[in-house]
């Protein structure tokens, strides 16, 4: 194992030339006495009035800058992704479906746009289309704590807050200079990360006015998905360097002239089959070869090629598997990530009762995202069309397209464009927020207010290289010579032949996307106290604001036209919203110091908002708590919440993209009408016949192969949309004991039910499960060509490929989610088991999950499935596809004098392949999975700490998951491996 060099030497050299003796500024805190109370006040996220954490009567877990140090991460989402409450979603490994290098957050895995992100309890930038805020644009290093509550808090913050609400915090006060350094990479040696944050601010005007600004950098290395064993050939095609042509099954050629040319090979008559799926590809001596079985293959069989296998073996042999593939496997299991933030927050007390504040967030980044070359012809975007006159067909090619009905039909065939190199989408951000605003207080009745507006720009600029231009290709092979006379050498696409620098000119394209998105807020409110009540004072908050969302996409015309080879077709688009809202919140304390009740209150809260398009919606919340006895509380509530129809949902226009379906060889894997797979398997299924039938009805020939694993598909937005409505509900309990003795005196415990249940759903039904309730009886009980499912489903009427799922964004049935919440913090000196007061404090902190259902209907029709306990259904997200029964993350820390060690075990149960949710059929699924990381922060000084850590020690690898097209889940598990971190922070 490694660190760079560089690294060690920078942060190392800046402690030896800080670091004069080893001593705390200020002892290690001493056990509580008992009784004593030891949560700090904090705004609770989740109301307007302000609570107590472990008292508030909606669930909350709060994490502060300690978790999001310890994990020596680049980026903040891998931080709070080790909660239980939080799905890994899109972040650093999201790059096989583009994403831009975005980095989200989704509570419960009710999808991202689901929960709402808040910076210091205010609304953040949308950084995509459907409301889905990217945290990459927070410095890590400016965040003070991170409150985490479950459940509808529509009534308190408005639309999108249906799975729960993510409020992160920034510093707001900050004096004198801060300088905080790290650097880390794998022990492979690889993605390295480094990054330094400054930060300077000062009291001014006799400490009335205060302010800080603070840069901070961030850079993350790729890295490649070659580099690990278990990712290679990961998204592998049926694509071979050496061209594919593609038989017709219209005209297909002479079974007794397939004979003749292979029996001169020394082949067996009839050992290559001539049907629909016959694909034939050129030899390096000039040869053919039958791509099914590697018939005659004469090619190299390790790398730049791999073997593919339904299996998801891609270490197979030839002779095993004889599927010959192209796999030159550019994909990035992390993508780069080059990050420059500025953050500014300044505010002046005008009066001693008014004080105005302005606030400033922008974030330059960039991202490289990266497939494997794009492949010409291939059925999912593009076709090139062969003239039987190209000079380049090789002679025994010539003979079989001489024997077919048609004989002089131009062909089809598919060839890697490796000359290209890798295509890349070379992704841009640039993100501001700017708000402005001033509070007060009132003597009056205890009132405070607030009044404030903002401003949020977020402009994204998509650069897509290494493609080509489909009617430049089909020029080129049509013209005589092979297109030797508009480029030297013209275009020769059977077998791996380079393509001369003119040539390349001449095809090459370049694509450009332009994304921007807008929001402006206006908001006020103010709180206070209403009236004196037997038990306390009720309380009230009361607000009204304005909020604007504005979208617009630019998509260049190369793209939009169908010349783009390899892409769908998307087009420009644009559109705005807008609402006007109303709230009103009351706190009412029923009971106090009674017996078996010491507090009893009540938290009801109510919005009203007023959308320019989808028109008004009411939500609102009643929680409470019971105090029963002073280590005894009782919480619950029940909330109406809502997510809006976006500007995206609402004004997204037609847009392509290429969807995985894997191979076939398992249910819901692959083309079902593929011969070869599960659905056409007697064995495995009993309604084979029936599913034949279909696949008849819909084009595709008997004996079909498909040879398309990620066929195109098409979705757009729908002005039509309705909102989301969400019931939500929880109850749990406080345990807060009161033992005198040292050991338990400082022991609390958390247990939390809760439900959501999301009625009307917007989104898309998803192209597996558009294929996979097309061909399945309990959706499709009569195999019927008019089932809903079916009609979504275009097959090309020659080869029987896909060449459209259809996917548009609906309103469609039901969601549901509901488990269990454990949090237990447990702290003691180590005095406490009788050994010296000097080995310091030992803590152990736990949160748990128990996820008791998770079930989905698609549309209203739909049987109700229930996937929790399972893993690979996108339906809902398309990276958070994993649903445990048991997730769980367990802290044991040791402080003694200047250091302090965390040692975090990360635990996720096993889980079944979604697939085969609602059959009786069963099969392989995942394993359980442990990931231990440890973490020492040492204060050499006063004003200097340095920290160093591992993440993922025992270098788990991902589990194999044969039944997922990359053989894994890639967001769910840990892809990159061992990782090893340093940081030094000092403040002068």
């Amino acid at each position: 194992m490694r660190v760079r060099t560089s690294c060690a030497v920078y942060v190392f050299g800046a402690v030896a030339a800080m670091a004069g003796t080893s001593a705390w500024a200020q002892s290690a805190p001493a056990a509580a006495a008992p009784g004593a109370e030891t949560v700090a006040e904090v705004v609770v996220t989740g109301s307007h009035i302000k609570r107590r954490d472990y008292t508030s009567d909606t669930p909350i877990a709060t994490a502060d800058q300690q978790l999001v140090a310890s994990s020596g991460q680049a980026t903040l989402e891998a931080s709070l992704n080790t909660l239980p409450q939080l799905t890994p979603s899109a972040g650093a490994s999201a790059s096989f479906v583009p994403n831009g290098g975005q980095a989200n957050l989704d509570l419960r895995g009710m999808g991202t746009q689901r929960t709402l992100v808040l910076l210091n309890g205010r609304r953040l930038e949308p950084s995509l289309p459907n409301g889905t805020a990217d945290v990459n644009i927070i410095p890590s290093a400016l965040v003070d704590n991170v409150e985490v509550i479950t459940g509808g808090a529509s009534a308190v913050y408005g639309s999108d807050a249906i799975a729960g609400v993510v409020n992160i915090k920034l510093k707001q006060h900050f004096t004198g200079l801060e300088l905080d350094v790290n650097a880390g990479e794998t022990t492979r040696g690889d993605g390295a990360t480094r990054g330094v944050t400054v930060t300077l601010g000062s009291d001014f005007a006799d400490g009335r006015g205060s302010g800080f600004l603070s840069l901070d950098y961030q850079d993350r290395d790729a890295v490649a998905a070659s580099s690990r064993s278990y990712l290679r050939g990961w998204a592998l095609s049926t694509n071979v360097p050496s061209g594919d042509v593609i038989a017709n099954a219209s005209n297909l050629p002479s079974t007794a002239v397939i004979n003749s040319v292979f029996s001169g090979y020394g082949v067996a008559p009839g050992t290559v089959k001539n049907n629909s799926s016959l694909q034939l590809s050129t030899n390096p001596d000039g040869t053919l070869f039958a791509i099914g079985g590697a018939i005659n293959y004469k090619g190299p069989v390790g790398s730049p090629l791999y073997i593919y296998t339904t299996a998801g073996d891609h270490s197979a042999s030839a002779a095993q598997l004889g599927l010959v593939v192209a796999a030159q496997d550019l994909w990035l299991a992390q993508t780069p990530l080059k990050k420059y933030s500025l953050f500014s927050h300044s505010d002046y007390k005008l009066t001693d009762s008014v004080t105005l504040y302005a606030e400033g967030l922008y974030t330059h980044y960039d991202t490289i995202t990266q497939q494997n070359p794009a492949v010409i012809g291939s059925s999912c975007c593009t076709q090139i069309s062969v003239p039987v006159t190209n000079p380049f067909i090789p002679a025994d090619l010539k003979t079989i397209l001489a024997s077919r009905p048609n004989p002089n039909a131009n062909f089809s065939m598919t060839s890697p464009l490796f000359a290209f190199g890798p295509r890349q989408d070379h992704n841009v951000f640039d993100v501001y927020q700017f708000t402005l605003g001033a509070k007060g207080s009132l003597a009056w009745q205890d009132m405070t207010w607030e009044v404030y507006g903002s401003h949020g720009y977020m402009g994204f600029q998509d650069t897509l290289t290494g493609y080509a231009s489909l009617a430049a290709f089909n020029t080129l092979l049509s013209a005589p010579g092979g297109g030797t006379g508009i480029c030297t050498g013209g275009y020769n696409p059977f077998g791996v032949n380079p393509l001369s620098v003119s040539c390349l000119r001449y095809l090459g394209r370049t694509g450009h996307n332009n994304t921007v998105l807008q929001q402006d807020v206006i908001e006020g409110d103010a709180q206070g106290k209403l009236f004196r009540l037997p038990a306390g004072d009720a309380r009230f908050a009361v607000g009204v604001d304005y909020r604007r969302n504005s979208y617009r996409l630019d998509v260049d015309s190369i793209i939009s036209s169908g010349d783009f080879a390899n892409t769908p077709t998307s087009y420009s688009t644009f559109g705005s919203t807008d609402v006007k809202e109303i709230y009103l919140e009351l706190l009412a304390p029923v009971v106090h110091d009674v017996a078996f009740a010491k507090e009893i209150n009540l938290d009801a809260g109510y919005r009203y908002s007023d959308y320019n398009i989808t028109g008004g919606v009411s939500t609102y919340k009643i929680d409470a708590d019971w105090k029963v006895v002073d280590w005894l509380t009782l919480r619950g509530g029940y909330a109406r919440a809502t997510r809006a129809p976006s500007v995206g949902d609402l004004f997204q226009g037609i847009t392509g993209s290429q969807v995985s379906i894997g191979s076939a060889g398992q249910f819901a894997s692959g083309d079902p009408c593929d011969a070869s797979g599960a659905y056409l398997n007697p064995a495995k299924n009993p309604d084979y016949a029936k599913v034949q039938a279909l696949c008849t009805a819909q084009g595709t020939p008997t004996g079909f192969t498909n040879n398309q694993p990620r066929p195109p598909s098409t979705t757009q937005g729908n002005i039509n949309l309705k909102p989301e409505t969400a019931n939500t509900f929880s109850v749990g309990t406080v345990l807060r004991p009161t033992f005198s003795a040292p050991l338990l005196s400082r022991i609390s415990l958390s247990i939390d039910y809760y439900s959501i249940d999301v009625k009307n759903t917007m989104g898309t039904v998803g192209a597996n499960a558009i294929l996979d309730n097309c061909y399945t009886a309990s959706t499709n009980p009569t195999y019927s060509l008019n089932n809903p499912y079916c009609q979504l489903v275009s097959r090309s009427s020659t080869t029987g490929l896909i060449a459209n799922i259809s996917n548009p964004l609906l309103n469609l049935g039901e969601y549901k989610t509901s488990g269990v919440d454990v949090q237990a913090d447990w702290a003691a000196p180590v005095s406490a088991f009788g050994l010296p007061d000097r080995l310091g404090t030992v803590s152990l902190n736990l949160l748990l999950n128990y996820l008791d259902r998770f079930t989905i209907q698609s549309t209203p029709t739909s049987p109700v499935l229930d996937f929790a306990g399972t893993i690979g259904n996108t339906q809902v997200d398309t990276y958070a596809d994993a649903h445990p029964k048991w997730k769980a993350t367990t802290t044991l820390g040791w402080e003694i004098g200047p250091v302090r060690s965390n040692f975090r075990w990360r635990y996720m149960d096993g889980m079944k392949n979604f697939a085969f949710v609602g059959t009786t059929s069963t099969g392989p699924g995942a394993p359980a999975v442990s990931y231990f990381d440890l973490d020492v922060a040492w204060k050499v000084r006063h004003n200097l700490v340095l920290r160093a850590g591992m993440t993922n020690i025992f270098d788990k690898a991902p589990p194999v998951l044969p039944f997922m097209s990359a053989g894994t889940d890639l967001y769910t598990y840990d892809i990159i491996g061992r990782r090893v971190y340093m940081s030094l922070k000092a403040n002068f």
